[in-house]
């Protein structure tokens, strides 16, 4: 993997973490990442009337796309709403990367040579390490519905993630996927979680304003880079890569969440540090 692509990813790695840490933060995590799509659609109407439009291919890839996007927010709001984001996070993306390698061999027909599995490995150990050594606030019990919804999250991860480096790869270009992506799937998410909330997410919509339109701007460019980087290098070890983005949510946690810091968590940090070097070889 060229060095170009690698920056890039650990560049949408960070923002990625960022977002998920302002969900996080808010009162409530799927209203939060209602209107974080909802107002992204805004910019990228305007993106998609100068981009050139999407082929067959990609289109059936948009819809897929759409619908089980719903799912992983729902599931990223459950996640977060029950466990701490240093827990639920690592979680969901340790759970993916391993999955996700294997099926785009199945798939795609491209299966990473040694070093690139080596570097999956390292990343998918290193997260899943941050997320055991976490003690979360809440109980037991809390934990316990964080862990299934964060698995669900998961599932949800790895396909979107085949499903969109397919439709990136057949559209004229990322940029202009990821537009008609952001352009279709607020509204959509929007629509779901209206017919469920309506008054409570209206209520929220008030208070909030504007604001969670950065966000989502800033959601999906780091989508962008990542599905741009699908269009270089192969999935699974841009995927095992973006998952450094739990380094980033560590230290986000640990400074601005006052989440608690473990040894068990450097140990895992340095694993990922040596997945990336691996990977960036392979």
């Amino acid at each position: 993997m060229s060095w170009e692509v690698t920056l890039a990813v650990l560049c949408a790695a960070a923002i990625h973490a960022g977002w998920n840490a302002l969900v996080k933060r808010g009162s409530d995590p799927l209203f939060e990442t209602t209107l974080i799509h909802a107002w992204v659609a805004a910019p990228a109407l305007i993106a998609v009337a100068v981009l050139p439009l999407p082929g067959p291919t990609a289109a059936l890839c948009l819809a897929a796309s759409t619908a089980i996007h719903c799912v992983y927010y729902h599931g990223l709001a459950g996640a977060y709403r029950s466990g701490d984001l240093s827990f639920a996070y690592p979680i969901m993306r340790s759970s993916a990367p391993m999955l996700t390698a294997v099926l785009g061999g199945l798939l795609l027909g491209e299966w990473p040579p040694l070093a690139g599995w080596a570097g999956i490995a390292a990343v998918c150990a290193g997260v899943l390490a941050i997320g055991l050594a976490s003690v979360p606030n809440s109980g037991v019990a809390a934990r316990r519905r964080s862990l299934g919804w964060a698995l669900l999250t998961a599932a949800t991860i790895v396909a979107y993630t085949l499903i969109d480096s397919v439709g990136a790869r057949s559209a004229p270009s990322a940029w202009s996927y990821v537009a008609w992506l952001a352009a279709i799937e607020g509204p959509v998410l929007f629509c779901v979680v209206f017919a469920r909330h309506g008054r409570g997410l209206i209520g929220y919509a008030r208070v909030r304003g504007l604001a969670p339109m950065g966000i989502g701007i800033a959601s999906m460019a780091a989508y962008g880079i990542a599905l741009w980087a699908m269009t270089r290098a192969p999935v699974a070890l841009v995927a095992a890569l973006r998952e450094t983005s739990v380094l980033f949510a560590l230290l986000i946690a640990s400074r601005l969440l006052k989440e608690r810091f473990g040894p068990l968590r450097w140990l895992g940090a340095a694993s990922i540090v040596a997945g990336i070097a691996a990977i960036r070889i392979a």
